[in-house]
């Protein structure tokens, strides 16, 4: 199977800050970072805040778009989807949110360890919570990628939670839940928050997509599970919506899915622009959080470890 190559272009759109300071910085280390992975990092200014319109009509050469903005703005006002529109073309736009110049070294820190991994396999960890409608919605996925990809299995009804996260851990490239979601994570295994992850992350996953509901919403908590994931260098990207959703949609984004992968999408947005259902209600209420390129292959050696995993099926 021949792979596509990765995106070449990026464009880093990040707020004025005064020279010399912690957060300048760190804003230039990212920039480093990323030329270390990407042709050209095209790194813009804006002042107290920014226009997706604006951007949208001066920058339409680079595949991807990340903003780094102040913590105190929502994902669900930072942007109004995972991407924005120029002709035919869907670039898709990532939103990272920063409280202080420690969480962009952290991020920066996240992308080396993601982006100079091996991309050896398309290892898939599918989550759902334990309903027959979303177990049976991961096992048509698991069938569907079984020969072209490595699908793991990993619904609430055939592994603990503890096991889960050990598996992520090891550095999957791309997990997908499906089930009810909340703002602080997800309803399935017995209640799924960030803080169950281990502190110290052995390895951050590439993409991780919440296919539910909230998951990048602000109600009544600081900050959303989508990112809390990333800027606790759990993932490199997350995908979550900051409202509900409809299970007739987040069906419609599995059958994208797994058309994606089997075309050979190799980063997560990609994935997000390859997969993304035509219906307005599908992709609106989604957000992307963090890094638009990252990359969401697997090692050789991590695809091995991860099959081992013992499930209860």
């Amino acid at each position: 199977m021949k792979y596509r190559q990765p995106h070449k272009t990026l464009l880093l759109c990040v707020p004025t800050f005064s020279s010399g300071s912690h957060l300048e910085e760190n804003v230039l280390h990212l920039k480093k970072v990323y030329e270390k992975f990407v042709k050209r990092v095209n790194l813009v200014r804006y002042g107290t805040t920014y226009a997706l319109e604006t951007i949208k009509i001066q920058h339409v050469s680079e595949d991807a778009i990340l903003i780094l903005g102040n913590a105190r703005r929502h994902p669900k006002t930072a942007c109004n989807a995972p991407f924005i529109i120029k002709g035919s073309k869907k670039i898709p736009i990532g939103w990272l949110p920063f409280r202080n110049a420690e969480d962009i070294l952290r991020f920066s820190n996240t992308l080396e360890r993601v982006h100079s991994r091996e991309q050896d396999d398309c290892v898939v960890a599918l989550l759902s919570q334990r309903h027959p409608r979303f177990t049976r919605l991961v096992h048509r996925m698991e069938h569907i990628l079984d020969k072209r990809a490595v699908p793991l299995r990993w619904s609430s009804d055939v592994i603990l939670r503890e096991d889960v996260v050990n598996g992520l851990e090891e550095g999957v490239g791309l997990a997908a839940y499906f089930g009810h979601g909340r703002p602080i994570g997800w309803v399935g295994y017995y209640g799924f928050r960030a803080h169950h992850f281990t502190e110290n992350t052995r390895e951050p996953i590439g993409g991780l997509l919440s296919l539910c509901c909230k998951t990048a919403s602000r109600k009544n908590t600081k900050l959303s599970f989508c990112e809390e994931l990333v800027l606790n260098q759990k993932c490199a990207a997350t995908f979550g919506a900051v409202d509900s959703t409809l299970h007739t949609d987040n069906t419609r984004w599995s059958v994208g899915l797994c058309s994606a992968l089997l075309k050979g999408a190799r980063s997560i947005g990609d994935l997000v622009v390859e997969a993304m259902p035509q219906n307005k209600t599908a992709f609106a209420s989604y957000r992307l959080i963090g890094d638009p390129l990252a990359p969401i292959y697997s090692t050789s050696k991590v695809s091995t470890h991860v099959q081992q995993i013992k499930t209860y099926s």
